[in-house]
């Protein structure tokens, strides 16, 4: 598995906390997707850029529908840059986070050609995170009845197929993110779990404490 260099979230996922709602539109989106690819000051320079950049190549070229995408992305960022109401086709908005953060790569490093490499995770891996999405279910369902005007089974569908099709990595961080921006409540066997999970990937030492505090709602 991939050990990753990151304390707390990172790509995809942390993008969609630069908008969450409500979004500042005092930045344009552009300067938002920046902000985000720019990174914690103790990070190697360019490595938040790449990991979004990764995340998007990665779910753009994917087989997801583009409408299950923009569930992800709408739900996770908290209806803050709604893609259906600026009227943005959620592949041509991965589109347009892959061209900043390509951007950035190149400035932190003029001679690195920014590239993402296909997953090959193992089935194990997809097994146990398509397991805690789906034990999340009950709860997410009880939450509310829609997110943002998206069912909760098709949030559920939309991060299955993340993990499934794309990557269990990106679909466990998009899982921990959901339910931090729904205030979900989650048990202290299932915070165990992504715990073991966040281990098993590399994740930093702030990263799966991030929902910690859904353990006492």
């Amino acid at each position: 598995m991939t050990v990753h260099r990151f304390d707390w979230d990172f790509g995809f996922s942390r993008l969609t906390k630069f908008f969450a709602g409500p979004w500042s539109h005092e930045r344009t989106v552009e300067e938002t997707i920046a902000d985000a690819a720019t990174g914690h000051t103790d990070d190697p320079p360019g490595a938040a850029a790449s990991a979004i950049l990764e995340d998007a190549v990665r779910l753009e070229e994917s087989s997801l529908p583009t409408e299950v995408i923009a569930t992800v992305w709408t739900v996770a960022s908290e209806g803050g840059y709604n893609l259906a109401y600026f009227g943005v086709d959620g592949r041509d908005w991965l589109r347009q986070v892959a061209a900043v953060c390509s951007g950035q790569v190149r400035q932190a490093d003029p001679a690195r050609v920014p590239g993402v490499e296909p997953v090959r995770a193992a089935e194990e891996s997809v097994d146990a995170v398509v397991e805690v999405i789906r034990s999340a279910a009950p709860a997410l369902a009880a939450k509310a009845a829609t997110f943002h005007g998206h069912e909760a089974g098709d949030v559920v569908r939309g991060l299955e197929l993340v993990a499934t099709e794309v990557d269990p990595d990106l679909g466990l961080r998009l899982l921990l993110r959901v339910l931090n921006a729904c205030r979900v409540p989650i048990t202290d066997a299932q915070y165990a779990r992504y715990e073991a999970l966040g281990e098993a990937f590399g994740y930093g030492q702030f990263h799966v404490s991030d929902v910690e505090h859904l353990t006492r709602f």
